[in-house]
């Protein structure tokens, strides 16, 4: 459980680390260079209101993660697990390509899209159900 007693999970830079390079290799990333963030504070991360955020630059395949301290997290439905945030920024690179469409009902769908197989991929890896 994370230091809330809520079910989380706390994520220090040597387990970050191992994570990256376990969903790095399952989601066949590892031609990518990426540096991972953990334990954020929400002013050094570049969208309000995330746990999780990717920036990347996609022809040289480089890409930094910031993943938001447990400590910020607040009262959220969903409790605090940053591997399965690292997966969903992970999955925003993999589908990079894809770009952006323009049409922000198509963009908010394929972001769900995203999350709902970060969770699908977590849970497996967890058998979890």
């Amino acid at each position: 459980e994370g230091a809330d007693g809520k079910g989380g999970r706390t994520m220090d830079e040597k387990q970050g680390q191992a994570l990256l390079e376990k969903w790095q290799g399952l989601l066949e990333l590892r031609d990518w260079t990426i540096a991972l963030r953990v334990g954020c504070l929400p002013d050094e991360m570049r969208t309000p209101e995330v746990d999780g955020e990717a920036d990347w630059t996609e022809c040289r395949k480089t890409a930094v993660i910031r993943l938001l301290d447990e400590r910020c997290y607040g009262e959220r439905i969903v409790p605090y697990h940053p591997e399965r945030t690292l997966i969903h920024e992970l999955l925003h690179l993999k589908l990079c390509l894809l770009g952006e469409s323009g049409n922000a009902l198509q963009d908010r769908l394929a972001h769900q899209l995203i999350d709902d197989l970060a969770d699908a991929l977590y849970r497996a890896a967890h058998g979890e159900e």
